[in-house]
């Protein structure tokens, strides 16, 4: 895209919404009618969210928390027919624990011909839900019916106010307008992740009349666009607690206290090639990591006198034994590296592998070695996505079948080496390469981002650090930095609802 980009920062439940959205194909792309007889390019369906459960309870906790902040007060909750009757039950009933309001089109002629179904009385004050705002009309209809049955209704919270002039009429009938979206923030997720471009872009902002002059997008770096990193799945990412909870991964298990106890969520990539220095740099540095990954192929004085020690350091100083193996053969070949001359087996608690292989060469094979008490090995890394520019794993089918890999057999792999989060399953722990503070990208197609966008942008949960640390001349201090900036990060949403508790 060559047009302007205005930037705008969309905090992480707009992210996960959007994303889940576009993946559940809310978002249509054609020739459109809308209910005020407009043409449009492009249709939001949020009925679509009817057909998928965790995309629905991510909608109406979006709704909920709009509702909680703003600090409204109110008696019952009224969903504005008749799309948003879904979306006002569960905020109602799951969220906010409030009367929920049903106002019919026409009053009942048996029974007892009521207007509106619920439990209320003369005086209360509702608000409203409602998915999509255009005019405000259907709104001012059922503020009129509520307002005839001795109700008032002055706030509506929305999904989408398409700005088509909703939110001026509404407020000149004395209702204020809250919404999760409007078209600015849609279109500028839509262009930040290609799904529209320039072209597309004004041929929207021309038939909806909206006033933006600029292509607007979300703040992704050139990077993660190069990457093609855009999360696989929006489920919000639990607590730590919680997912300590949900794991049936001994491992994960032993990771998740581990970075309760030590603030930490980082693994430190050692790629240093004589067992000295790997040694050395370890007792530096296993105060502060959750996991040490080396690469036991590149050592040149490899020795079981060096394993034995390494594993004495990771029980005293409590952090697991990554070796970055990167396995992709057949299964009897990797059995037999497994246990060949470095024994990986015997003293790595996690080791990575590829899926080509495909299933049939990795689950039988590494459940062997897990489930048998005489080695160490307690688990897999799937690798799903790599930082290297031009990966093939980047390719989304390829990830789409690690992915199907990992949830059908969560009790052998524990995580994903990935750029992004890819899986719903909370147990699954995100490990990511590719983060560095200070620089982008090296001569050799490494390509780094911030913490920030790997972890809070992206859903990751561990990040993996290399050079960052082992090239700097004061290893201890970067440490202490990416450790606290890190935790920081994996933590700040968790923080945020305890503080707004």
């Amino acid at each position: 895209m060559n047009a302007l980009i205005g930037r705008t920062r969309p905090d992480a439940l707009q992210r996960n919404l959007l994303r889940k959205m576009l993946a559940s194909q809310v978002f249509k792309f054609g020739e459109f009618t809308l209910k005020s007889g407009q043409k449009s390019p492009i249709y939001i369906d949020l009925r679509e969210c009817f057909g998928h459960s965790d995309l629905l309870i991510l909608m109406s906790e979006g709704l909920s928390s709009m509702v909680t902040e703003s600090r409204v007060e109110y008696s019952g909750i009224v969903g504005v027919p008749y799309g948003a009757l879904p979306h006002a039950s569960v905020v109602a009933g799951l969220y906010l624990q409030k009367p929920l309001l049903i106002v019919r089109k026409e009053a009942k002629a048996y029974g007892t011909k009521k207007l509106i179904e619920g439990l209320y009385q003369q005086g209360d004050r509702v608000i409203l839900v409602e998915d999509v705002v255009t005019t405000g009309g259907s709104i001012l209809e059922v503020v009129e019916t509520l307002k005839n049955e001795g109700l008032v209704a002055t706030d509506v919270f929305c999904i989408l106010d398409r700005e088509q002039g909703g939110r001026e009429r509404l407020k000149e009938a004395g209702v204020n307008l809250y919404s999760l979206f409007n078209m600015e923030t849609v279109m500028a997720f839509l262009a930040s992740v290609n799904a529209i471009n320039d072209q597309q872009w004004a041929e929207i902002v021309k038939a909806l009349n909206l006033k933006y002059e600029t292509v607007s997008r979300f703040e992704v770096s050139k990077e993660e666009e190069d990457l093609n990193v855009l999360p696989f799945t929006n489920a919000g990412r639990t607590s730590l607690q919680e997912r300590e909870a949900l794991t049936t991964s001994p491992l994960n298990h032993k990771i998740i206290s581990f970075m309760k106890k030590k603030s930490s969520n980082l693994c430190l990539a050692i790629d240093y090639t004589t067992t000295e220095q790997i040694l050395q740099m370890v007792e530096k540095a296993g105060p502060f990591v959750v996991a040490i990954k080396v690469h036991s192929d590149i050592i040149t004085d490899f020795s079981e006198s060096f394993t034995q020690q390494l594993v004495q350091l990771a029980n005293n100083l409590e952090f697991i034994i990554f070796d970055d193996r990167k396995f992709a053969d057949t299964g009897n070949t990797t059995k037999l590296q497994l246990t060949g001359p470095f024994k990986i087996a015997e003293w790595a608690d996690v080791v990575t592998t590829h899926a080509v292989q495909g299933v049939d060469s990795i689950v039988p094979v590494f459940r062997e070695f897990i489930n048998n008490p005489a080695y160490r090995l307690s688990g897999v890394l799937l690798i799903a996505q790599l930082s290297t520019k031009g990966s093939l794993t980047n390719i989304h089918e390829y990830t789409k079948k690690a992915v199907q890999i990992a949830d059908e057999n969560r009790d052998i792999v524990s995580g994903f080496i990935t750029q992004t989060r890819i899986s719903e399953f909370s147990d699954i722990l995100n490990w990511t390469p590719g983060v560095n503070l200070d620089a982008k990208n090296d001569s050799t197609g490494q390509q780094w981002r911030g913490v920030e966008q790997a972890i809070e942008i992206q859903q990751n949960d561990i990040v993996i650090v290399g050079r960052g640390v082992t090239s700097s001349k004061e290893p201890i201090q970067q440490l202490k930095r990416y450790r606290q900036t890190a935790w920081e990060s994996l933590t700040k949403e968790e923080n945020e609802k305890i503080d707004h508790n």
